[in-house]
């Protein structure tokens, strides 16, 4: 069986604030799940809120390159 490539890197115009805190995002942002629905988020508010990183949970990804980091496997 073949594997599926994942892409690893963001496809849209980078975000610039957090969907929660509204504050700037510094060298890293999370697409991913919460217990209100989906989000991008800092890091320490994917802490507080989100549930984990990998495949239906969230990926992290840098906001320089939009080259994903982490989270693109199954949990």
């Amino acid at each position: 069986m073949k594997k599926e490539k994942v892409i690893k890197e963001w496809s849209s115009k980078l975000p610039e604030t957090c969907n929660i805190c509204d504050k700037p995002f510094g060298k890293t942002f999370i697409d991913g799940a919460t217990d209100h629905g989906w989000a991008l988020m800092c890091e320490r508010c994917h802490k507080i809120h989100g549930f984990g990183l990998g495949i239906g949970y969230g990926q992290k990804y840098n906001t320089k390159t939009k080259k994903g980091i982490s989270g693109f496997n199954l949990k």
